[in-house]
């Protein structure tokens, strides 16, 4: 019997991925790191735009950065006040089957407006996709999970840290 769960639950795949963000205590700009399981991302980006990344392999796409910015700009949003805050794409790095992302918002956050975060990242390609982000700010951190029916969280980030 344990054989048998062990059997289907190897052969189901799991979609997630996990975003931290850290308000910087100086600009109050949000420090996003993003972990992605690489085939995922470069299956989703393939869908949208055609373009296949080879991300870590020797026929890497040679704007393989813009590509994921302009994808994940699209799919990854961070507003205040209605007011995008829009990214600066820092990095990247291959980890094992999975690729971390870095970007840091343009604009800072007021510490007393509600912040509004959409990770809607491969939903549109795996209905199952779920997109875990853990907002910290001081000693606090606030988790919500973004899936395809609810992509967006509004984040409080007011109050005393």
């Amino acid at each position: 019997m344990l054989s048998c769960v062990m059997l289907i639950s190897a052969s189901h795949k799991f979609y997630v991925s996990m975003t931290q963000i850290d308000v910087n205590n100086d600009s109050h700009k949000l420090e996003i790191s993003t972990r992605i399981f690489t085939e995922d991302l470069q299956t989703s980006v393939l869908d949208k735009t055609g373009i296949k990344l080879g991300l870590g392999s020797g026929k890497e796409f040679p704007k393989a950065d813009s590509v994921l910015v302009s994808y994940l700009t699209e799919t990854m949003n961070f507003r205040q006040e209605g007011k995008d805050l829009g990214v600066i794409f820092i990095g990247r790095e291959l980890e094992a089957d999975v690729t971390w992302i870095y970007l840091e918002t343009k604009a800072g956050i007021l510490l007393t407006k509600p912040l509004e975060i959409t990770n809607a990242t491969l939903q549109k390609q795996f209905p199952d996709q779920k997109n875990l982000v853990n907002l910290r700010l001081g000693k606090e951190t606030i988790s919500q999970i973004h899936t395809r029916e609810h992509p967006t969280y509004s984040f409080a980030v007011t109050g005393d840290r």
